[in-house]
């Protein structure tokens, strides 16, 4: 199992290159080994695109090609990660549902999950391990 989980934001800077998550990303997979995303993101991640919000050509295909050259492990959604999802708390300051998907998949899966937002902090109280770029 991959050890790091990968936030929407922190997949796209990965795929375009940004200095942002480089030598974070490329420190993790020589030392500690492993990436993986969740299903969440990677609807995330087509919503954003269909909503012209990130920048960079992508389509399907492209986007799986892309995810085998980073050997980046796609994980499913399912009962275990909704349990941890009904457990977590809701913050007002940070209501987004699919982080919150996101986050309890992390949390279920025991993975450190790398994120741009400062507000996944808020649930490292209810097991989540965070890793902010």
């Amino acid at each position: 199992m991959k050890r790091y989980f990968l936030d929407t934001c922190v997949l796209i800077w990965l795929i375009d290159g940004h200095k942002r998550v480089k030598d974070v990303a490329h420190d993790i997979e020589y030392y500690q080994g492993g990436f993986a995303v969740s299903m969440e993101v990677l609807k995330e991640f087509a919503n954003l695109l269909a909503l012209g919000k990130i920048k960079i050509q992508f389509d399907y295909d492209k986007l799986i090609e892309k995810l085998k050259t980073l050997d980046v492990e796609i994980c499913n959604f399912d009962k275990k990660h909704l349990k941890t999802l009904f457990d977590l708390p809701y913050f007002s300051i940070h209501g987004d549902q699919t982080d919150r998907n996101i986050i309890a998949h992390a949390i279920a899966d025991k993975r450190i999950l790398i994120s741009g937002d400062g507000n996944f902090a808020l649930y490292e109280k209810y097991g989540l391990k965070f890793l902010e770029v």
